[in-house]
C-alpha cells in the first residue's frame, strides 16, 4: 500500500526522500538521493497503478528503452520499481523553472525564444519516439526551461508506442491534460508519435501567446475548442499563428508537419513576423489572462464530461485528468450562430490556407543567410567531467607508481592511448550523426575505422607525451643534482646505493605522479579528457557505478601504500636498476 505523504528521510527502494515537489493523479513527485548521495526526482505511482499486472509489465519494459536513451534535452530514467504497489520511477533531477511558471512569470516568449523551445522540444521528442516510447502528456509543466534549452520531463504516464490505451487505464477512459491532449485520443484512438506532437504544437502556442490554447474554463469548453480546433492565438503574427493553427487541426491528415512549424518559427526569428496594426500593439504583451497554478495532478471522473457546458462547470486547471474515451456530441464543441457546425468552418479554413499562409517559407529559408547551417537535429551526449573517479584513479596510480614506476608509467600511457582512441572514434561518429543523422550502420563503421583512429590518438598524444617526458626528466636530473652536492639525502642511501626503500619510493611516485598530470594537461590533450570521460560514462556510470569505482581505487591505492609503508622494495623493471649519485 502505497505510504502517503513520505517524510524527509523516509527510504523507499534504496533512496532517501529529501522532500516534496508535487502531487496528483498519477502519483507523487519528491526530491531524493540515492545510496550515492546524488540527487534525484522519484515519482511514487498511485497503488492500483502498481497493482495491475500488465501496466507493471509496460513500465519495465519502457524504463528499459528509456534507460537507453541519453539526450540532453530529455529527463534521464534512472531506475524503476514496478514490481510492487509501491511502484515508482527515477528520473535525473533537472535544475530549472517549469515552462508554466517561467511564462507566468515573464510572458510570452519572444521569436527567438519561441523557436529555441520548439526546436528543442521537437528534438527531444524524436528521440523519445526513436526509443518506441510515447510520451503522452505534453503540457508546460512537463517542460524545464533551463540556461542549456527546454529538457522534457515525467515519463509517469508514458507508453510504449503500439500498445493500446487500455494497457495505461481502464476500458475507455484516456489519461491526459486537457487542451494537450490530442482530439482523437477522445475518439478512442490510441496515442502515437503523432498525438505527442500535437500536444507538443499546443505547448509552443501556450508559450507564444502566454494563454492556454484553448481555454481554462470551463473543462467541458476546453475539449470542445481542441475537437473543434477553437485555439486561440490571438496577439501572434499570421506565420506564426497560421503555422500554429494549421499543427493543431483537429484531423490529423490535415496538420502541418511539425518540421514545418518549427522552420516557419525559425524564418520569423530572424526576419520577424509581419503583422497589422491590431496585431503589432498585442505582441510582446504579457496575457492579463492568470494562467491556474498546474503543480498538481488530478483524476477526473469520466462522468464530469456529460451534460451541458455551464458557467459553474468544472475548471480546466492544467492538470492531468482521466477522461471518458467515447466520442460525444458535447466535444464536437456547440454551433455558431447560423448553426453549421464550426469544425466544418475549420475543414474549408485548412483546405485554402491561412489568409497570409506560411507557403513563402521554403523561398525565405533558402534566401536567409542568418539562418544557422541545415544539420540533422542530432545532438551529441554531454562528456561530463568526473573528478571523484580521476581523483581516486590517480591516487592508484601514485601508490602503484611508488612500487613498480616503470610498469605503471608503460600502463598508463596504454590506457591514455586507449581512452583517447575511443574518444576520437566517439566523437567522429557523434559529429557524422549531427551532419547527417543517426545511421544503423554507425557503430559498426566506426568500429571498422578504428585503426585510423587509432593512428590520430597515437599522433596527438606525442606532445603531451614529449612533455611529460621532459619533465620528469627535468625534475628527476634535479633532485640526482641535489643528492650530488649534498643538499637533500633520500632516508639513508648514500652514493652508489641502488634506489629503493619507503623515501625513495615516495620520491619516485611524486616524479611519475607529475608526469602524468602533465600528460593528462598537456598540449593537445583536450581529447584525452573527453575520451576518458566517454569510457568512464560507459564503464562506471555516474552514480553507484561511480561510487564503486572510488571504493575500490581508494582500497587498492591503500593496500600498495600499506605495502610501501612496510619496506617493500621498489620493482624497477622493465627498466634498469638506478643507483644514488
Amino acid at each position: 500500500m502505497e505510504r502517503i505523504g513520505l517524510a524527509p528521510g523516509a527510504q523507499i527502494g534504496g533512496y532517501t526522500i529529501v522532500a516534496p515537489l508535487g502531487s496528483g493523479g498519477m502519483g507523487t513527485v519528491y526530491r531524493a538521493v540515492d545510496d550515492g548521495g546524488t540527487a534525484v526526482a522519484l515519482k511514487l505511482l498511485h497503488p492500483q497503478i502498481g497493482a495491475d499486472a500488465v501496466g507493471r509489465d509496460r513500465l519495465r519494459r519502457e524504463v528499459v528503452a528509456l534507460q537507453r536513451l541519453r539526450h540532453p534535452a530529455v529527463a534521464s530514467v534512472l531506475d524503476a520499481e514496478a514490481d510492487s504497489t509501491e511502484a515508482f520511477i527515477v528520473t535525473e533531477l533537472v535544475p530549472g523553472e517549469n515552462l508554466a511558471d517561467h511564462v507566468r512569470a515573464h510572458g510570452p516568449l519572444g521569436h527567438r525564444e519561441l523557436h529555441d523551445l520548439a526546436a528543442g522540444l521537437y528534438d527531444a521528442l524524436a528521440a523519445v519516439h526513436g526509443a518506441g516510447v510515447v510520451h503522452r502528456d505534453l503540457k508546460p509543466s512537463n517542460v524545464l526551461v533551463t540556461d542549456d534549452g527546454p529538457v522534457l520531463i515525467d515519463f509517469g504516464i508514458a507508453q510504449a508506442a503500439g500498445e493500446d490505451s487500455a494497457q495505461v487505464t481502464s476500458t475507455g477512459l484516456v489519461v491526459g491534460t486537457p487542451g494537450y491532449l490530442a482530439p482523437e485520443l477522445l475518439d478512442g484512438a490510441d496515442p502515437t508519435p503523432a498525438t505527442d506532437l500535437w500536444g507538443w504544437a499546443a505547448v509552443v502556442a501556450f508559450a507564444a501567446t502566454g494563454r492556454p490554447p484553448f481555454g481554462s474554463r470551463p473543462l467541458e469548453a476546453v475539449l470542445g475548442r481542441a475537437r473543434s480546433g477553437d485555439v486561440d492565438l490571438d496577439g501572434l503574427g499570421p506565420v506564426t499563428a497560421g503555422a500554429l493553427r494549421r499543427a493543431l487541426a483537429p484531423v490529423p491528415a490535415e496538420r502541418l508537419d511539425a518540421e514545418d512549424v518549427v522552420a516557419a518559427l525559425g524564418v520569423v526569428a530572424v526576419d520577424g513576423d509581419p503583422a497589422d496594426a491590431a496585431t503589432e500593439q498585442l505582441v510582446g504583451v504579457p496575457a492579463t489572462v492568470a494562467y491556474p497554478a498546474d503543480d498538481d495532478e488530478v483524476a477526473l471522473a469520466a462522468t464530469t464530461l456529460v451534460g451541458p457546458a455551464t458557467a459553474g462547470g468544472p475548471t480546466h486547471d492544467g492538470a492531468t485528468r482521466v477522461m471518458s474515451g467515447e466520442p460525444t456530441s458535447l466535444l464536437k464543441g456547440p454551433p455558431d450562430d447560423e448553426g453549421d457546425d464550426p469544425e466544418d468552418d475549420l475543414d474549408d479554413d485548412l483546405e485554402d490556407g491561412p489568409a497570409e499562409g506560411v507557403d513563402w517559407i521554403e523561398d525565405d529559408l533558402d534566401a536567409s543567410e542568418e539562418l544557422p547551417p541545415e544539420g540533422s537535429g542530432y545532438l551529441r551526449p554531454p562528456a561530463r567531467r568526473r573528478w571523484g573517479s580521476l581523483l581516486a584513479l590517480l591516487a592508484l596510480v601514485a601508490a602503484a607508481a611508488a612500487l613498480a614506476p616503470a610498469l605503471t608509467l608503460l600502463v598508463v600511457v596504454l590506457l591514455v592511448v586507449a581512452v583517447r582512441t575511443a574518444g576520437v572514434a566517439l566523437e567522429s561518429m557523434y559529429a557524422r550523426r549531427e551532419r547527417r543523422g543517426p545511421g544503423g550502420a554507425d557503430v559498426a563503421r566506426t568500429v571498422a575505422a578504428s585503426p585510423w583512429y587509432l593512428v590520430r590518438a597515437l599522433v596527438g598524444l606525442v606532445p603531451s607525451l614529449v612533455v611529460s617526458a621532459c619533465a620528469m626528466v627535468l625534475v628527476g636530473g634535479v633532485v640526482a643534482w641535489l643528492v650530488d652536492n649534498g643538499t637533500w639525502t633520500i632516508g639513508d642511501l648514500t652514493s652508489g646505493d641502488d634506489v629503493t626503500g619507503t623515501a625513495a619510493a615516495t620520491v619516485v611516485a611524486g616524479v611519475v605522479v607529475l608526469g602524468v598530470l602533465v600528460l593528462w594537461f598537456g598540449p593537445l590533450s583536450l581529447m584525452t579528457r573527453t575520451g576518458a570521460r566517454r569510457v568512464l560514462a560507459a564503464a562506471a556510470p555516474p552514480g553507484l557505478g561511480a561510487l564503486v569505482l572510488v571504493c575500490v581505487g581508494v582500497a587498492a591505492a591503500a593496500v600498495l601504500v600499506s605495502l610501501v609503508a612496510h619496506g617493500a622494495g621498489i620493482v624497477w623493471a622493465p627498466a634498469p636498476v638506478p643507483t644514488i649519485p
